[in-house]
């Protein structure tokens, strides 16, 4: 096996007259090439061990390394920056009153991009992420997924070993973060480690390799995507889908009746999704259907998404894979 980019050992967080710890014995690592989403409720703990891999909130226990530098001690730190990138979901990584050219230059100054080099890789990223048209304009007047794309630039400059993206899609359009999607794949394929927080399930389950759920500022989960469903029971729900939208009155009788069956409204149709249904069930929830009158369009099967897993897990004991 390669070695590790970032090295998480047994990082702990307490602040001071918090009975529990923000963070818990947190360990993972990431390889070259490697997509990790981490991911968890608001609260879980993810935006402290990102700020404590990048040395902005220094570990009560443990080690953060990257390259195998420790992030907590001053020196170390200098060493392990050049290998980061990072874009922090809520934060300024930017600045409002500069253009995006202006921004990339200050950025690529600051973080050593040699000058015969800057303005390539400026103009690069600019056309790479749809910017070249407001390269001039001031930041502040951009949309926010707009923001999003000059910040993105602005961590890749350097050339980064690794990228640390907390919600790199939020408030991009359609057509804009499927850009970023697949930038970040192709930033993957060139060796490049990253690093991802979302609360986007499908794009977690679209992009990453890996998992990493916290949940109360501990691991849940842990493990390859593809596999760690199978820790769980393969829980398929049907699906029964109704021409017409079902009333307020029906939806309380029926979810009262029929345990754990959830009614949702799509559009001008009604979908009512039911794990473990048994043949019987499903035949008697057919007659009630009949009996009010619903005519039924479809029913399928399916299994368990990233999503529903996520919840489940919540409520689960802790895993790895």
């Amino acid at each position: 096996m390669t070695t590790p980019i970032v090295d998480l050992h047994n990082l702990t967080k307490i602040y001071t007259g918090k009975p529990e710890p923000a963070v818990a014995d947190i360990s993972f690592t990431l390889q070259p090439g490697e997509i990790v989403a981490l991911l968890g409720p608001n609260g879980a703990g993810k935006t402290t061990t990102i700020k404590m891999l990048l040395g902005l909130i220094t570990p009560t226990t443990g080690q953060a390394l990257v390259c195998g530098y420790d992030t907590a001690v001053p020196w170390q730190r200098q060493r392990a920056m050049p290998h980061l990138g990072a874009v922090l979901e809520g934060a300024r990584n930017i600045y409002w009153r500069l253009s995006p050219t202006a921004n990339l230059r200050y950025f690529g100054t600051l973080r050593g991009v040699p000058k015969q080099e800057l303005e390539q890789r400026i103009e690069f990223w600019l056309n790479r992420l749809d910017l070249q048209d407001v390269a001039h304009k001031e930041v502040r007047f951009f949309s926010r997924g707009m923001q999003q794309k000059v910040a993105i630039a602005a961590a890749l400059l350097h050339e980064p070993d690794s990228l640390l993206l907390d919600e790199p899609t939020l408030g991009l359009d359609v057509q804009a973060a499927k850009l970023v999607e697949t930038i970040i794949v192709e930033l993957a394929e060139q060796g490049k480690a990253i690093l991802l927080t979302t609360h986007m399930m499908a794009l977690a389950e679209r992009l990453a390799s890996q998992i990493l759920i916290m949940n109360g500022g501990q691991t849940i989960a842990h493990g390859d995507t593809n596999t760690l469903r199978y820790q769980f029971p393969k829980d398929t729900a049907v699906e029964i889908w109704l021409n017409g939208v079902m009333g307020e009155g029906d939806v309380r009788w029926f979810e009262h009746k029929y345990d754990n069956l959830k009614i949702a409204h799509q559009k001008e149709a009604t979908v009512l999704a039911w794990p473990d249904a048994s043949q019987q069930q499903i035949l008697q929830l057919f007659a009630d259907l009949d009996a009010h009158a619903y005519v039924v369009n479809r029913i399928e099967r399916r299994e368990a998404n990233l999503e529903e897993l996520f919840l489940r897990l919540l409520e689960a004991p802790s895993v790895t894979v």
